[in-house]
Parts: C-alpha cells; sequence; structure tokens
C-alpha cells in the first residue's frame, strides 16, 4: 500500500471509529468485535488499542477528540516509518545492533539499581563527612560572598516611629530587643532571619536594595546597615559572613559531602558484585573460554 492510499484508508477509518466510538465504549476488546480501526503498510490499529487510550468516564465529544488524536499520531508516525525504511541507505537501517544493546543497558542498570538499593550502606556519619572535608578542602571553595543576616522592612513614612525602632535595634539591651519585635509584630512587619543557613549576598541583594561597590571589602567594613528605597526602610544585621574565594563552611556543603560519599560507595559496590558474579559464574562453568 502506497502512502496515499495509506493515509486515505486511514482518514477514512479515522472517521467511521470517530462516529462509532459511543456504542463501542463499554465493549469487552475481545472477541469478533476487536474490528481493525486503522492499517496502515500492513500494520493494524485494533479496538482495544484505541479504547486504552479513551477513559471510560469520558464524554462522547471528548472520546472522540481523543480518539481522533491518538489515530492522527498513530497514522502520521507509521508513515515516517514507511519512508525512513524506504529512503535510509543500509548501514542507517541497521538498528538492530543499537536496540539490542540498549535493551542490555537498561536491563544491566536495572539490575544493578537493584542490588544497589538492597545491599547500599547509606549512613554516613558526621565524622565521615569531616574526613572527607579535611582531605578535599581545596574543591569547597565559594563562588559568592555567603552571610547569616537578620534584617526586617519597615514600610511606614512616620519618621517618629522610624526613630523609635532604630533606636531599638541599635541597642545591645535584651530588654529593648524584645521591645522592638513586639513593636515589629504590631506593625505587621516580620523579621527575616537566617542565623541557621548561609545566603549567598547577591541573593540578599534581590530582596534588600544594598549596592556596594566592592562587596568583599564592604562586608569586612559592616555589621549592621540602614538602607532606603521608595517603598520603606531596611534595618540589616549580619551575624556572619564568608569571602568569596574563601573556604565554604562544612555546615554549607555538608549535604553535598554526604551525596559524594554516598555515590562513592555505589561505584565501589556495583564494581565489587560485578566481579564476583563473574567469578561465581565462572567457577560454575556458565562463563568458558574453551
Amino acid at each position: 500500500m502506497g502512502v496515499r492510499a495509506a493515509t486515505a484508508w486511514i482518514s477514512w477509518g479515522r472517521a467511521a471509529v470517530i462516529a462509532a466510538l459511543p456504542l463501542a465504549a463499554c465493549s469487552s476488546g475481545q472477541g469478533p468485535e476487536d474490528k481493525v480501526v486503522a492499517e496502515a503498510y500492513g500494520e493494524k490499529l485494533y479496538w482495544s488499542d484505541l479504547r486504552m487510550v479513551v477513559p471510560v468516564t469520558a464524554s462522547p465529544e471528548d472520546s472522540a477528540a481523543i480518539a481522533r488524536r491518538y489515530l492522527d499520531n498513530w497514522a502520521r508516525d507509521r508513515v515516517m516509518l514507511q519512508m525512513a525504511e524506504q529512503n535510509l541507505d543500509k548501514s542507517q537501517l541497521n538498528l538492530e545492533a543499537q536496540i539490542k544493546a540498549y535493551r542490555e543497558s537498561l536491563l544491566t542498570f536495572a539490575y544493578e539499581q537493584a542490588l544497589v538499593s538492597q545491599n547500599l550502606d547509606s549512613v554516613v556519619s558526621g565524622s565521615q563527612v569531616q574526613d572527607y572535608y579535611d582531605k578535599n578542602i581545596a574543591n569547597f571553595q565559594l563562588k559568592d560572598n555567603i552571610v547569616r543576616v537578620r534584617w526586617f522592612k519597615l514600610r511606614t513614612g512616620d519618621k517618629k516611629m522610624t526613630k523609635r525602632v532604630d533606636q531599638l535595634w541599635r541597642s545591645n539591651d535584651k530588654e529593648d530587643l524584645h521591645k522592638l519585635e513586639v513593636l515589629l509584630a504590631r506593625q505587621g512587619t516580620p523579621i527575616q532571619d537566617t542565623r541557621d543557613d548561609w545566603v549567598e549576598f547577591s541573593t540578599l541583594q534581590q530582596q534588600v536594595p544594598l549596592r556596594p561597590d566592592n562587596p568583599t571589602d564592604w562586608l569586612q567594613q559592616h555589621t549592621r546597615t540602614v538602607v532606603e528605597d521608595s517603598t520603606g526602610t531596611y534595618f540589616v544585621e549580619f551575624l556572619d559572613h564568608r569571602l568569596k574565594d574563601s573556604t565554604s563552611p562544612i555546615d554549607l556543603v555538608e549535604g553535598q559531602i554526604r551525596s559524594i560519599i554516598i555515590n562513592q560507595r555505589k561505584l565501589k559496590l556495583v564494581e565489587r558484585m560485578r566481579e564476583e558474579l563473574y567469578t561465581n559464574a565462572v567457577a560454575n562453568k556458565d562463563v568458558r573460554f574453551p
């Protein structure tokens, strides 16, 4: 069957299928009622194939739309495959070896993953993290300045309120800090506190209008700063910082190190299991070299 003939057959079949779809929606898909709904180059598509992609709960209109789309895609794929087989040379058509290699690769990978999931020790102690960090410290250089920071934004235009907040904020008295927190709570102003997490300075700059010419030098000279923009006043306190090109603190890269250690264990485990399986196969004479 040529391309035009196949396409015409499919078009006719598609119209008939879509028209009859609601009537056949409840059919079992087995036996003589499992009719051919499309054919291209000798390959057939059956009712049972089509019904698998049409939900039972779909309305007649939705069923028809789904069927039409599926038939169109099926037909187009068949035409492209036929043209490929007719027009590619033998070297390009020699896909069997590639398919076989791909299948073997998938099977091997799936089996290795199953063995790893059953045998891998995924517990990494703090001392193991520290040991890896110490031995590979050159690999953990910061690409940006990082900070631990506490800041809030005061939106009020009341200068008296702003002055009062500034006084409490600059005080080292714990009672004044408590008063500040109460005052900000009444204003509906949240305090952003990252004392437990490192934040890249460039990320902070997306939230706070800090625009120093040289952030590395500026961070070494400031522990507190107040900046303004058209939307309010920002009070920023730097609790800690690490500079670009210095060594990352271990708590920042701990998760990365754990992943590296576990991946190394996976590779060693797979290599060991491969060797054991091969040795056993040779011992059992499942593998021989006549």
